[in-house]
């Protein structure tokens, strides 16, 4: 099933410059490369702001302004695309603070639940992904901190990510970018990705716990790795997957795409 993505770049600058975004100076500084972000740390949203764009950084699991605490956001780590117009979790959201989410690729789970063997899904050239989501901010009544959130948007898979899950992060082309951020009809920009986008990695099942978080998860030599091809692999069916609960195994881990 669908656990935990990546964003390996050296430098924050380098994903601001792409997508046009200003970035502070103290969030640049912080950045460090991600090889294993899993639901409630910190990353990175791009918004509309004043005209232009910003970088900053959210947490994983949208909490919306109505909510009573901030536990509701372990749930909301993802949104449909076939719903997420409707669903009151998500439709303020996605009519008014719409956002991207800069990774460079995501993984999947596959085998029997003996021998769980992650998948990293990334581009060939490894470059960014622009994931389509929602942002939110969420008040603490008892302190007034103001608390940023986000969610990923997901679609069904593509030929690619299919034989191991049967969802996908939305992913958006660059020039589609604006018009997901403000503009008409974005719903219309969430498809599965062109199935030439993608390829898929086996990465080291070290990355089964969020205490690891290093280069040699994709390390191929890295002596946790077992390979298992792609289209070999025995997926769990989404019903099974939806149910389960985040926790450290992945045949434990909640759905996130």
């Amino acid at each position: 099933m669908c656990g935990r993505f990546t964003l390996t770049v050296a430098h924050l600058a380098d994903v601001a410059e792409v997508i046009g975004a200003t970035l502070s100076t103290e969030l640049a500084a912080m950045y460090r490369p991600r090889f294993n972000v899993a639901p409630t740390n910190r990353h990175y949203i791009v918004r509309p702001a004043g005209g232009s764009r910003e970088l900053v950084s959210a947490a994983w699991g949208l909490v919306p302004h109505f909510a009573k605490d901030r536990s509701i956001g372990h749930k909301l780590i993802n949104a449909r695309s076939e719903s997420v117009a409707e669903k009151p979790a998500f439709r303020v959201a996605f009519r008014t603070n719409r956002c991207v989410v800069p990774a460079d690729g995501f993984y999947e789970w596959t085998g029997p639940k003996s021998a769980r063997q992650p998948m990293w899904f990334h581009a060939e050239d490894r470059a960014i992904l622009w994931l389509a989501g929602l942002s939110a901010t969420w008040t603490e009544p008892s302190t007034g901190e103001v608390h940023r959130t986000f969610a990923i948007v997901t679609t069904p898979a593509n030929d690619v990510v299919r034989p191991v899950h049967d969802r996908m992060p939305a992913v958006l082309a660059l020039p589609d970018i604006a018009r997901w951020l403000d503009g008409p009809d974005p719903a219309a920009l969430l498809v599965p990705a062109r199935h030439a986008l993608l390829v898929a990695s086996p990465a080291s099942r070290r990355l089964n716990s969020p205490r690891h978080d290093d280069p040699q998860l994709l390390d191929p030599d890295d002596p946790w790795l077992r390979s298992v091809p792609v289209d070999s692999a025995q997926s769990e069916t989404a019903a099974v997957a939806s149910a389960q609960m985040d926790g450290a195994e992945p045949d434990r881990q909640r759905s996130l795409f």
